[in-house]
This record gives structure tokens, C-alpha cells and sequence, in this order.
């Protein structure tokens, strides 16, 4: 079987019409990157990649008139990529993957408009689409092929994000209503206001929905470590599953050490790590101890599946981060 053509496609929704923010930034407009690869089968491949709602890592561009086109990681999926994969065997995956990876540090990309952000979503676009052919010509899903442990994933829902006028009241009505779903899990975002006056929506919430209920918490990045130590005691009491992100991007490792060597709330990091490299700081220094990896915004399911073998070895609990249609097929594996 050989690659015989690839295609990107970037779509874009719209902004939502009621304005929410997390700790430090409104969620706008949310974009993600389809990839298809074509054989000379007949099979076709289909990947995504995730934008995490905003043009970085470059999916689109807005232009002055106020339309979109593809850009960043869209054009490298087609003008770097594609030329570098056409006539290769797609099930040579862990072969391909380094072939692409490599152009990380090659010369060439910088003077072509492109950064390492959009290589590695590029990457994860087409490495999706590659497992996908993979399964296809097997004729099985992805996660049988990685081993198939189980054919259901446990899950969570996430909410509490912060709106003009919304209320402790409006929030606990919020996750009460998706107890009524089913949902025995819910993730709400904090580090927006107060520690405070987050301390008592989090309560609020416990009080309303009982002990059972698994809460996380997510800071977004939103606290500096001496916040984030203080925050983190606070929440104690109140049995959270794990802390996601509690300290500011610049000191995402080694002050997020700090923060789990001070709770006994397990810390969760990693939708912003880049690679298994990224990943193994977080656990060793910083304390992870909940991977969230995306494989949908670097690197893809080749990458993952390094990132697990190193979660295992550590006793880390792998949850990724977002697009659980493709996520679900490394948790069930």
C-alpha cells in the first residue's frame, strides 16, 4: 500500500454567543485541522488535530476583510508533509513519524513561515490519519489494535466556566444538572476569581451533589506557586480528584514540583506538553501524577503511546486532554 495523496482541511465554528472565560482567557472561536490520507488502495485515512480554539498553532488566519483561510499547520500538512510521505507505506507509521519529526531541527522551517507549534499539530493530523489506515486495514478500531484492555472508558464532563452574572446558585445548578445526565465526574475551572470566593464555589457544589461525586479542578495555568500552595490546602478538605494546572506557564515544572510536594491533592499537567520529553519533566520534577497528553495537538498516537509506557513505569494515570474520539482509543487500549 502506498500514500498516493493528502489533504488538510481546516475547519472553524464560531464564537459562542454567551462569552466564557477559564482563568485567563475567553474560549473564542473553536478551530481543528482534518487530515485525510489517501492510498493507492482505495483506503483513505482520516486525522485530526486540535486548535485549541484560537488560530495558534496556526490552523486559519483571519484576514482584514474578516475571512478565513488555512494556514500554519494546514499549509505544512500539504506543502512540507505531503511531499515528504507520498509513495511511502503508510503502515511504516513509526518510521514516517520520525522522518517528521525530524524537520523539527532541519533548517528551512523558520525561513518558510513555519514554527515548531504548527510541525508538531501538522504531525499529529497525519500520524491520527495514518493509525486510522491502520485499523481500516485490519478492519478493527484503533484501540483493538493498541490492545483493546476494554471496551468502555470511564469519563468526565467539564463546566463551571466563568460568565457575566452567573451566580453560585447558577453553577450548582449547572452540575446538578449533569448528575441528571449520568456524569459521575465533573471538572470545573477555577483560579478566575478569588481563592476565596473559589474555595466557596467548589463547596457549593460538594455540598450539593455528595461525597460520590468525583470533582476536579482546573486553574488553567492561573496561580503563582505560593497562590496555587494556598489554594491547594484550602481545597483539601473537599476530596478533589486531582488540580490541573495550578501554576503559571513559566514555572510550569519546577514550581508545579513544588505544589505537589505541598498537597495531597494529586496535580494533573500535560495538555501543553510537546512531547515525551515534555512529559517526562512533568512527572519526574514537577510531580505529575495525571498525564493529560494531546495527542491531537502534538505529535499524535505514535508519541502517546511512548508518553504511557512512561506514565506506567511511573505509576502515572494517563487522561488526555480533549477529543475524547480519539483519545478513547488510548484509554481503552
Amino acid at each position: 500500500m502506498k500514500i498516493t495523496d493528502i489533504e488538510a482541511i481546516a475547519c472553524v465554528w464560531p464564537p459562542p454567543e454567551n462569552h466564557f472565560w477559564t482563568s485567563f482567557r475567553p474560549i473564542g472561536r473553536v478551530s481543528e485541522l482534518i487530515v485525510r490520507v489517501h492510498t493507492d488502495q482505495g483506503l483513505v485515512g482520516i486525522g485530526e488535530a486540535h486548535g485549541a480554539g484560537m488560530p495558534f498553532p496556526g490552523i486559519y488566519k483571519q484576514n482584514a476583510d474578516g475571512s478565513l483561510e488555512a494556514e500554519g499547520a494546514s499549509r505544512v500538512v500539504v506543502d512540507v508533509l505531503k511531499p515528504l510521505l507520498l509513495g511511502e507505506d503508510p503502515l511504516d507509521n513509526e518510521r514516517l513519524w520520525e522522518n517528521m519529526f525530524r524537520l523539527n531541527h532541519q533548517r528551512g522551517w523558520a525561513t518558510a513561515g513555519w514554527g515548531r507549534p504548527q510541525i508538531m499539530t501538522a504531525i499529529a493530523g497525519v500520524d491520527i490519519a495514518l493509525w486510522d489506515l491502520k485499523g481500516k486495514a485490519a478492519d478493527m478500531p484503533v484501540y483493538k489494535l493498541l490492545g483493546g484492555t476494554r471496551n468502555t472508558v470511564p469519563c468526565y464532563i467539564t463546566g463551571g466556566y466563568y460568565q457575566e452574572g452567573k451566580t453560585i446558585s447558577d453553577l450548582v445548578q449547572e452540575c446538578e444538572t449533569y448528575a441528571d445526565m449520568g456524569y459521575n465526574a465533573i471538572k470545573l475551572k477555577i483560579g478566575g476569581v478569588s481563592v476565596e470566593e473559589d474555595v466557596a464555589r467548589v463547596s457549593a457544589v460538594r455540598q450539593a451533589l455528595g461525597p460520590d461525586m468525583d470533582l476536579m479542578l482546573d486553574v488553567n495555568e492561573g496561580y503563582d506557586v505560593p497562590t496555587a500552595i494556598r489554594a491547594a490546602r484550602l481545597l483539601e478538605p473537599l476530596n478533589i480528584r486531582w488540580l490541573e494546572e495550578p501554576v503559571h506557564w513559566y514555572d510550569r515544572v519546577a514550581g508545579l514540583g513544588q505544589v505537589a510536594a505541598s498537597t495531597t491533592i494529586p496535580i494533573a499537567s500535560g495538555e501543553n506538553a510537546v512531547h515525551r520529553w515534555d512529559a517526562r519533566d512533568l512527572i519526574m520534577q514537577g510531580g505529575v501524577k495525571v498525564m493529560q497528553f494531546d495527542c491531537t495537538r502534538n505529535c499524535g498516537v505514535t508519541e502517546c503511546l511512548k508518553v504511557a509506557s512512561l506514565c506506567a513505569m511511573q505509576n502515572v494515570r494517563l487522561a488526555p486532554h480533549h477529543d475524547p474520539q480519539i483519545h478513547g482509543h488510548l484509554v481503552a487500549a
